[in-house]
């Protein structure tokens, strides 16, 4: 079978209007989603010379805001280009969340509706209510899934897709590597296709 590494972060906008085309071509090439949530600002940014949203000129913002409200309304799907919590307290906590669900075999489900609740809904992501509020939509006990996120089997993955993610020279994100080539951004994903097409 295929195989699509996708580096992310719970907290990007792109990551979260990727979703529903990346997991549409993963069904149409029979290819499987290998979920690695990454510390993108703390980690990645910092090894290859990122800056934080904030911390980005002005100019650099608002192209910024423009692109997330040209590609909402290109892919027709629903985003706030400021959400009440962006950036969010604690991208940890839902990105271990997210890692604990791929672990219990919950693969992608959880970790877009985390994008969902920050990009749509504007609730935190970093409030556990939030993130019991999914796991009970999508059935899930969420007293095993916290204790399972918190644990140090999840929390060493979580570091280990990170130092993934830098050993193989990603810088952004959403990135998704199939047959050892880089694609970053969610407006890449033709491309992608483009190569589980010929490949």
């Amino acid at each position: 079978m295929k195989k699509i590494l996708y580096f992310y972060s719970v907290v990007s906008p792109f990551a979260y209007l990727g979703n529903k085309k990346l997991i549409e071509i993963s069904k149409k090439y029979s290819a499987e989603i290998i979920e690695k949530p990454i510390d993108l600002v703390g980690k990645v940014f910092v090894a290859t010379g990122g800056v934080p949203v904030p911390q980005r000129h002005i100019s650099r913002q608002n192209y910024r805001l423009l692109e997330l409200k040209r590609w909402g309304n290109f892919l027709n799907i629903k985003i706030n280009q400021k959400p009440k919590f962006f950036p969010p307290k604690d991208p940890h906590t839902p990105a271990l969340f997210c890692i604990a669900s791929i672990n219990m075999g919950i693969k992608n489900d959880f970790s877009f509706r985390v994008l969902e609740e920050l990009w749509a809904q504007e609730n935190d992501i970093s409030n556990l209510e939030t993130l019991k509020s999914i796991a009970n939509d999508l059935k899930i006990n969420f007293e095993e899934l916290n204790k399972f996120a918190m644990s140090d089997k999840i929390k060493k993955i979580y570091e280990s897709n990170t130092q993934e993610a830098i050993n193989m020279n990603i810088f952004g994100v959403p990135t998704y590597i199939y047959n050892n080539e880089i694609f970053w951004g969610q407006d890449r994903l033709e491309l992608l296709e483009h190569s589980l097409k010929i490949n």
